[in-house]
């Protein structure tokens, strides 16, 4: 018998939570043929696995990559760390539907940063231009409120019409048939942050219908638990599965310390009891990120970016912001925001600095630092921040109702676009995952690899991946548990982990040796319970 390719001598975890098993695997074009005894079988291609682990190919449910995937198509810091598989349009931001407002935004905002030319409006469109230039993972999308709320309601904080409601409703089924795995809300951000329960009820819905998932980045964790109840509610009244993103960062902020089993937990589990289907996300960090805009009151984003940084310039709109401001910081304090991208002339050499340190350095108060900063970087000031307790992560990392998401973004080597430090979160995620908690007794083998395989593909309902079965998608992961290490500083770029020497995604070897083959044998994925 001629197989394409034959993983031999490797330890098996199915992804499904069972006890690793010895077996050879046989991969025949795209799929997986045959688990089991391969030793009168022949192949080209054979992959000694001997002392290491064959899994799945990890899911990525939480990514950032939607426009990163059109600038650089090889994903390079996600796949080297095993990912086969992202899901992006997270947060309320997604690549579509662009038009009015969204679409204006879009072109400036994929222009500036990537150089890249919009040319499409839909996730039809966007699709389409992916898979023409080729991508080395698979991807899946949902659609985002907050870009859904521009393109039919535009920037301002306008009162919510029956018909914007309905041409949002609209859009949505459009996205929905066209393979969106469900909507996202970024109810922390800009405009998200406007909308009342009631509309993003209506809306989760229509997304229901298709067979769709509601995710959400909950609103600003100083709202906690209230925002923590509030998408249980969303879930409970709209009849959708719940997806919260980043529950660690979203929930373990300084006056919640120690509190993950006793208060969020607590939540979680009566709402599972009473039958809501709530699941969630977490990083592997208490390192959390965002962006400064974060901490500017929602009244002073009406209008968007530019009316923004206009009060920010404002002297008497500022002073109206400032005690507003205090009270959002005061859990984290500036001396916990480290800003890892500075591009303009006059703060560029403060990257890697905190806010409080530039501060100093200037002979400033931090909140008009802040604010400065924001104006002469036209808004766009990322940021990393220390945000919780080692312990708290791993509480929710062991709950059976989490799973493993990197809120990150695929980059190639040296980090950033402009250099220089970034969240390891991009780089390292997964392979943290294997090495600290994993290895640190946190979770089993078979619990890891299920929490970042086999669980994100039951969430979106993934029959043929995230699972070594016969018939499956030949998406796998190899790697060394005994040699798996991230590489990072919180001051330099980071480099790709060790220990994962082999991926493949659909049956084509796209990390052999450690090294990206330039493969692009990804493919978008559409919501298969549409």
């Amino acid at each position: 018998m001629y197989i394409d390719i034959i993983i031999k001598n490797g330890r098996v975890v199915d992804g499904n939570d069972n006890p690793w098993f010895h077996a050879d695997i046989g991969i025949k074009e795209e799929k997986i043929v045959k688990v089991g005894d391969l030793s009168d079988a022949n192949s080209e291609t054979v992959i000694d696995a001997e002392g290491m682990v064959v899994s799945p190919g990890f899911i990525d449910i939480h990514n950032h990559s939607d426009v990163a995937l059109l600038a650089d198509g090889r994903a390079e810091s996600m796949v080297h760390q095993g990912v086969t598989t992202m899901i992006t349009g997270n947060c309320g931001n997604s690549p579509f539907p662009l038009m009015g407002d969204a679409l204006e935004d879009a072109i400036r905002s994929y222009g500036s940063q990537y150089d890249l030319e919009v040319d499409w409006t839909d996730m039809e469109g966007y699709e389409g231009r992916l898979l023409r230039q080729g991508i080395s993972v698979n991807t899946g999308l949902y659609i985002g409120h907050g870009t859904l709320r521009k393109a039919v309601m535009g920037r301002d904080r306008t009162e919510l019409t029956s018909a914007d409601l309905e041409a949002m409703k609209e859009l949505i089924g459009v996205a929905m048939a066209q393979g969106c795995f469900g909507i996202s809300t970024g109810l922390g951000y800009f405009p998200g942050m406007y909308a009342q329960t009631d509309e993003i009820v209506e809306l989760a819905k229509v997304a229901s219908r298709h067979g769709g998932v509601y995710s959400t980045h909950c609103r600003a964790t100083h709202m906690f638990p209230h925002s923590l109840m509030e998408a249980i509610e969303i879930g409970e009244r709209a009849g959708i599965p719940v997806q919260m993103a980043h529950i660690g960062s979203s929930t373990c902020q300084r006056p919640n310390w120690g509190r993950a089993r006793s208060v969020t937990l607590k939540l979680v589990d009566a709402a599972r009891a009473r039958g809501v289907d709530f699941t969630a996300d977490i990083y592997p960090y208490t390192i959390s990120g965002g962006g400064l805009t974060m901490y500017v009151p929602e009244w002073a984003q009406e209008g968007g970016m530019d009316r923004m940084l206009e009060r920010l310039a404002d002297p008497d709109a500022r002073e109206m912001m400032r005690a507003e401001v205090d009270d959002m910081v005061h859990h984290r304090g500036w001396s916990q925001l480290l800003l890892h991208k500075l591009s303009s002339e006059k703060y560029r050499g403060y990257t890697g600095k905190t806010v409080q340190e530039i501060a100093d350095a200037e002979g400033v108060d931090p909140f008009d630092l802040a604010c400065d900063i924001l104006i002469q970087e036209e808004g766009r000031v990322p940021f990393m921040g220390m945000f919780g307790m080692e312990e708290d992560i791993q509480a929710l990392m062991r709950h059976e109702a989490v799973m493993v998401g990197s809120d990150g973004t695929a980059m190639s080597p040296g980090g950033s676009p402009g250099g220089g430090p970034v969240h390891p979160r991009n780089y390292g995620t997964f392979a943290r995952v294997i090495e600290t908690y994993i290895g640190g007794g946190v979770l089993s083998l078979s619990q890891g690899v299920h929490k970042m395989t086999g669980m994100a593909a039951w969430r979106l309902g993934l029959r043929d991946r995230g699972v070594i079965v016969p018939g499956a998608y030949a998406d796998i992961t190899i790697f060394d548990p005994s040699l798996v290490r991230e590489k990072f500083t919180l001051t330099e770029a980071p480099g790709f982990p060790d220990g994962i020497p082999y991926v493949l995604v659909n049956g084509v070897l796209t990390i052999e040796n450690g090294e990206h083959t330039g493969a692009k044998a990804g493919k978008v994925l559409h919501n298969q319970r549409g």
